[in-house]
């Protein structure tokens, strides 16, 4: 007979084992391998399900979800937790898993994060949000302006660090300069012994990696396959850059175990590459995702016309995310024979510049002190408004901090590398001086916009104002 506890739950006997049960609609499950917290609801109340058992450790160790709608939704589940949604050959391999997972265990740090690049948020504005918008297993968190990455929750897919405008998230290995010289040195390689540029095929170990090898004699000879740890994890700068060394083309192979939303991310960003080797009169379709059924080279003129041959690239080793994007695209511009200054890009890209609307605004310099990238500054000798545009990430957090409503994104890629990297003049004006001691202390807008907003009160009438 099953033996009753003044806890909520019973025991039975299983197995000769007294086995605790508890009857209850779980509600939430948080956690990871050896520390789970499940909340239960039981008639009308709400139990911690591991206070309620009298568990030493506070905590639940393995979950196995029988339920036809897991609890935990997430494409990536924590460590720990298995859900087999009704597929009995999922079940099944959970129950060999389970036994297995008892002792010690070392989990890898996958990312690194350096807030001092981020830009995320500042001083409770809310900027970028493209790590937290792709992340599958929901381990990232906003925290006063700043991320923070759950090293229980990360599975390393990467998404994360391939849309980070800046580089604040980013993998710790390969780090992105290693994986830089290797794809440099393959390609020259293939260039020393072939006719024809390479075409590199990104694929992932675990999945990609056996799915690969039963039809690795069919690809064409052009193909150079490369792995790497997750698809997701490379974005811009490796693809412009392996396009900058003398690839033909980068094919980026997923599978049914891709993620969705990392498929969603790669297909923004394979958009963003597209438009910039547009542009640059490269060939729009020389980056695409592939399936192992669509593994073809692409032509140098897939786009419907001709394009550019550019010399290959020789930097390299270098782990800073804005300096390689910088390297790459000042390389691929080389030789353009179109008097284009710029590429317009979508809204959401991590390049662009800034308008300012001079007639509205009063040099309050409000933006200039909230900038996480350090793009938008002062001239601390006059009233100037000053912009580095290859700085800018387009985060919003300076259109969102203006008072005025005078600053407006600009999303676009500059082709001329040194005016990026020069100091513009976004708005100046002379200073205004203090009618009694003379000491300029303010503009002549800010002054004027004072009058406007005091003009109506009955304290400020007349010479009063």
């Amino acid at each position: 007979m099953p033996e009753s506890s003044g806890s909520g739950y019973t025991k039975h006997s299983v197995a000769g084992q007294e086995v605790p049960v508890l009857y209850g609609m779980p509600l939430q499950i948080n956690g990871y391998l050896g520390s789970f917290r499940v909340l239960v609801q039981q008639k009308n109340r709400e139990i911690e399900l591991a206070k309620a058992m009298n568990l030493a450790s506070g905590g639940i160790d393995i979950i196995l979800d029988l339920g036809r709608n897991p609890v935990i939704g997430r494409e990536r589940v924590p460590p720990g937790y298995f859900a087999p949604a009704g597929d009995s050959d999922r079940l099944h391999q959970a129950l060999e898993e389970i036994p297995s997972l008892v002792g010690q265990f070392d989990k890898p740090l996958y990312v690194q994060y350096k807030p001092d690049i981020c830009a995320h948020g500042e001083r409770g504005i809310t900027g970028c949000t493209r790590c937290l918008d792709v992340c599958p297993a929901e381990a990232l968190s906003s925290l006063v302006g700043r991320i923070e990455v759950d090293p229980y929750l990360c599975h390393g897919v990467g998404s994360c660090a391939a849309v980070c405008p800046t580089g604040a998230i980013h993998y710790r290995f390969p780090n992105l300069g290693h994986s830089l010289d290797s794809l440099r040195r393959i390609i020259a390689a293939f260039l020393e012994q072939a006719e024809t540029s390479p075409s590199i095929l990104l694929y992932e170990g675990e999945h990609g990696g056996p799915q690969l090898a039963e039809r690795v004699d069919t690809l064409p000879a052009d193909i150079i396959p490369w792995r790497i740890e997750e698809v997701g994890a490379t974005g811009l700068e490796l693809w412009l850059s392996a396009i900058a060394y003398g690839a033909q083309s980068v094919l980026i192979m997923t599978t049914d175990e891709t993620p969705h939303s990392t498929v969603s991310a790669l297909q923004s960003q394979v958009r963003l590459v597209s438009i910039l080797l547009d542009g640059l009169e490269l060939g729009a379709e020389r980056v695409r995702l592939v399936g192992l059924d669509q593994l073809n080279p692409i032509s140098g003129t897939a786009n419907g016309g001709s394009v550019r041959v550019v010399k290959p690239a020789s930097y390299g080793g270098i782990d800073e995310k804005r300096v390689v994007l910088r390297f790459a695209t000042e390389h691929l511009a080389t030789g353009l024979a179109s008097d284009i200054d710029h590429i317009s890009l979508p809204s959401g890209s991590p390049f662009g510049s800034v308008q300012v609307d001079a007639q509205t605004c009063t040099l309050c310099m409000g933006c200039v002190s909230v900038c996480p990238a350090g793009a938008i500054g002062d001239d601390k000798a006059k009233p100037r408004l000053t912009f580095v545009e290859s700085n800018c990430v387009q985060c919003g957090i300076c259109q969102q901090a203006c008072p005025e409503d005078s600053i407006s994104l600009v999303p676009r890629l500059l082709l001329d590398s040194e005016h990026r990297m020069h100091h513009q003049t976004l708005n100046e004006e002379a200073p205004f001086c203090c009618i009694d001691c003379g000491k300029p202390f303010t503009t002549q807008s800010m002054i004027s916009k004072m009058e406007e907003k005091l003009s109506g009160h009955r304290m400020f009438q007349g010479d009063a104002l």
